[in-house]
């Protein structure tokens, strides 16, 4: 087993009085949700909003999450009774947010692993793009609080044997799994106070049947995604001067990207594509994984 590990420090602290929640429930509640709150309302005050003006608008909430490592502890513990369903479940970890902002856009968990917080950014653009909503939280958190989840990652064969992160190195054996709260405020541009960045385009794909299994990637369907996005964003890949890769190390993973963003992104260059990918500094924070690119 690797014997390292990105650590968040200080998750243990939390000012219940602040949220209304009542100390009782605050101490056994995942602290995935406790800190996605404080960073929620850090976010919505860096745009310069006031938190109390989102109040009864048409705001979603969308978490990236997969994995409670506190509600399976919780559970069997009798004398808390049916506490640990509410404040440990993950699919209950949005609407938390959204009853504290008292906000009524849509709200759920998005669970698409390694993809999720990708994969909920892109949900939330659509939902601002169709009118059915007029802001976006998208909240990502991974702790690795359960080590029987480290335990079975290792056997699956995606953990690096010294816990290094390596990506695009011939002498990458996997990731080390690292630990990550991260949320994003996403308005229209016409509204914003403050902008950081804008989001141009997003899409998403699914690879279907493979041979070699379920949890390896594709080469075709990679590519496919990359030509449609660019094709739809009006951009052409050989004006693209720098990408962050997914890039976490593995002998599976690796190569299948390299070779999909050849095959789309370089095919027709003249100058290299630099590329790069966080996840060698700071490890691979799993469904928040895309939070840590975009912040890089």
């Amino acid at each position: 087993m690797p014997h390292r590990i990105g650590k968040v420090n200080n998750i243990e602290k939390f000012d219940s009085e602040f949220f209304n929640i009542p100390a009782t429930e605050a101490h056994i509640m995942d602290p995935m949700i406790r800190t996605l709150l404080e960073h929620t309302y850090e976010a919505i005050i860096d745009a310069g909003v006031n938190p109390k003006e989102l109040q009864g608008t048409r705001t979603s909430v969308l978490t990236a999450i997969s994995v409670s490592g506190t509600r399976s502890y919780f559970s069997f513990k009798s004398e808390f009774g049916e506490l640990p369903m509410t404040v440990c479940n993950v699919s209950l970890m949005a609407n938390k947010i959204s009853y504290w902002l008292g906000v009524i856009g849509q709200s759920h968990n998005i669970d698409t692993a390694c993809s999720s917080s990708s994969y909920a950014v892109v949900k939330a653009y659509e939902l601002i793009q169709s009118g059915e909503c007029d802001a976006a939280i998208i909240a990502s958190a991974n702790l690795c609080l359960n080590p029987h989840v480290q335990f079975q990652f290792y056997h699956l064969g995606v953990l690096s044997s010294d816990g290094y992160c390596k990506p695009f190195d011939e002498e990458g054996t996997g990731y080390m799994r690292s630990e990550t709260i991260a949320v994003v405020y996403l308005q229209k541009a016409k509204n914003a106070r403050r902008i950081y960045a804008t989001l141009v385009h997003g899409k998403i794909n699914c690879d279907g049947f493979k041979e070699e299994g379920i949890t390896f990637p594709s080469v075709e369907k990679q590519k496919m995604l990359l030509d449609e996005f660019y094709k739809e964003c009006e951009i052409m890949p050989s004006e693209l001067s720098y990408m962050e890769a997914h890039a976490t190390g593995t002998l599976a993973g690796d190569p299948v990207e390299i070779m999909s963003i050849d095959q789309a992104i370089c095919a027709k260059r003249n100058t290299p594509l630099l590329m790069g990918s966080v996840k060698s500094n700071i490890g691979h924070s799993e469904p928040a994984s895309s939070f840590c690119q975009i912040a890089k």
